[in-house]
């Protein structure tokens, strides 16, 4: 039996919903907000690209609104890899966990890849003035050092990480609000005409692109065992840090597409020109000052929660244990942030990753989208029991991902009256099976908290990801492809043997002292191919978090959940 005592200690209870909503903040208004607008103006949306950062931020809150059920419900680091692995068992969330690793590490390196090419903006240098080529390659040791510090501060002290991030993110707050005042200035009205040059196709165009610009929300979700009252820290902290971004982005590029003709825009910088073509020089230098500070906020985030998702891998022995244990001192999981360090140093010195970024894409969407069907299947999945019982609700889950995949794939292959039938036809299938799991799919789990207008508001993230989805191209999925595949050798060479021998081991040591002064003990964990073989297809559970529609109390969670023994329930 996995336990947080086999980490060596539980990791320090030191934040707040302030705390969680600026962590989100400070993670995910980056430096790409400087760029992607101006490219998703010109290019795709026009003067639109206001309503497509709106739709963007819709689709992010409603994936927000699903992390935020489970978050609260089980506090646990580990984020999406716990949603996953106790409700569609272990091999599931082991390959999302590996992918959703994989994209905080390509992208903590693209991002500390580009501070030195505006912290030399800042200063007036040229973009390249701290870096040098070698081979074929650009060298970057700025980047490195980035890495380092922000290593550095997360390995002694979390509560120091989160308060140096407030101040950061402050920082870049009130520099975007100068950006902001100075621009709608300087702001015309003429330039919104006219407001939809690509047409309605442009706006949700222009949403695919900057929806990117809300990545990092997740990231938060994995520190939920770090929040002193999740009930309440964890669904205000997630859902106010999208909408409070989701308001800068709006003001942002409502403020850049009035101040030039969107076909003038620069897309490679697209502020900092803008302020220069309105006779404000200077204002370049705030756009590089922001973008240096959002840097620094992302990649401090970025590292803090990957470090996290490791940590919970390694507890439960799926990954190599020396990476699930926390400092008994600092209450921090140092091995697991110095494995994130390590590699990502090698990534942001020496490559630019532009071939990797699109499957980074492709995998974030597609964790959105399964933890939306997996707050379903937590719902309407009855738990220990068998396939036939449950033939219902996975037929009807079954039915709602068809239509939301060929919804998708017919607005990416098809135009003409082809394109508005299938449309139609596919969207309206969606809403068929979710009035149908409303009504003929009881909900057995009914946490204090609870993501409102289910069935509807998962369905609905769960399209609109699979609709994001299908404007990557092609190569990312064979990327992700190929990735699923190594992830899947070591599974079955090291994972499955690894964490079921530790649990087994576990189990024998600890489970007559857990009946005796635990109480009621609930497994919850999800089934592993080793447990399916071991087991009659009768005795084959799909399992739920908890129990039916009850508290927590005396869950003790398996090694899929993070290796939680006992979880007290929320209090509001």
């Amino acid at each position: 039996m996995a336990d947080k005592a086999a980490a060596g200690t539980e990791l320090s209870k030191c934040l707040n919903w302030f705390h969680v909503m600026m962590l989100g903040t400070g993670m995910i208004v980056g430096a790409g907000v400087f760029v992607s607008t101006g490219v998703a103006a010109q290019e795709q949306a026009g003067p639109a690209i206001v309503v497509s950062f709106i739709v963007a931020g819709i689709s992010a809150l409603l994936s927000a609104l699903c992390y935020s059920e489970f978050a609260t419900q089980y506090p646990l680091a580990g984020g999406a890899y716990n949603y996953i692995s106790l409700t569609m068992g272990e091999l599931a969330a082991w390959l999302i966990v590996t992918t959703l690793v994989l994209q905080y590490i390509l992208a903590n390196a693209a991002v500390a890849r580009s501070f030195s090419a505006y912290f030399a903006a800042m200063i007036g240098k040229e973009p390249g003035f701290f870096t040098f080529p070698y081979q074929d390659m650009t060298v970057d040791f700025m980047a490195a050092a980035v890495i380092i510090a922000c290593c550095l501060l997360l390995c002694f002290s979390t509560a120091g990480g989160s308060w140096f991030n407030i101040v950061v993110t402050g920082s870049q707050l009130l520099v975007i609000a100068i950006i902001l005042i100075a621009g709608f200035i300087k702001a015309d009205r003429a330039n919104l005409s006219p407001f939809l040059p690509f047409g309605v196709q442009g706006i949700f165009n222009g949403a695919s692109f900057v929806f990117f610009s809300f990545i990092g929300f997740d990231c938060v979700s994995t520190l939920a065992e770090e929040v002193k009252n999740p009930a309440v820290d964890m669904p205000v902290g997630i859902v106010g840090c999208i909408t409070f971004v989701g308001i800068i982005y709006t003001l942002m590029s409502l403020c850049l597409v009035m101040m030039v003709p969107y076909h003038s825009l620069d897309p490679a910088a697209s502020f900092a020109t803008a302020f220069t073509q309105v006779g404000l020089p200077w204002g370049r230098y705030l756009v590089a000052l922001g973008a240096v500070l959002g840097i620094v906020t992302g990649v401090l985030v970025g590292v803090m929660g990957v470090a996290r998702i490791v940590t919970s891998m390694g507890r439960t022995h799926l990954f190599f244990p020396l990476f699930g244990k926390v400092n008994e001192r600092f209450g921090t999981p140092i091995w697991a942030t110095l494995f994130v360090t390590v590699a990502t140093l090698p990534l942001c010195i020496l490559t630019d990753l532009p071939a990797l970024i699109d499957m980074v894409s492709a995998g974030t969407l597609m964790v959105f989208g399964v933890v939306a069907l997996a707050l379903i299947w937590k719902r309407i999945v009855r738990p220990k029991h068998s396939f036939a019982d449950n033939a219902k609700p996975y037929a009807m889950m079954a039915l709602l991902t068809g239509c939301c995949i060929a919804f998708a794939c017919i607005y990416a292959l098809y135009n003409g009256l082809p394109y508005i039938i299938g449309m139609a036809v596919t969207a309206g299938l969606v809403v068929i099976c979710c009035i149908a799991i409303h009504v003929m799919c009881p909900q057995y789990d009914r946490p204090s908290y609870r993501a409102p207008f289910f069935p509807y508001l998962p369905a609905a993230s769960l399209l609109l990801n699979s609709f994001l989805m299908a404007s990557l191209p092609a190569r990312s999925y064979w990327q992700l492809a190929l990735f699923f595949a190594i992830m899947i050798v070591f599974y079955v060479f090291y994972s499955i043997h690894a964490a079921h021998s530790f649990e087994k081991n576990g189990l024998t040591g600890q489970k007559a002292v857990d009946l005796e002064t635990q109480g009621p003990v609930v497994d919850a964990r999800g089934p592993s191919l080793l447990d399916l073989a071991e087991q009659s297809p009768a005795d084959v559970a799909m399992y739920s978090l908890g129990p039916l529609g009850g508290a927590p109390e005396g869950l003790r969670l398996g090694r899929t959940s993070g290796g939680v023994t006992r979880l007290p329930p929320p209090t509001l």
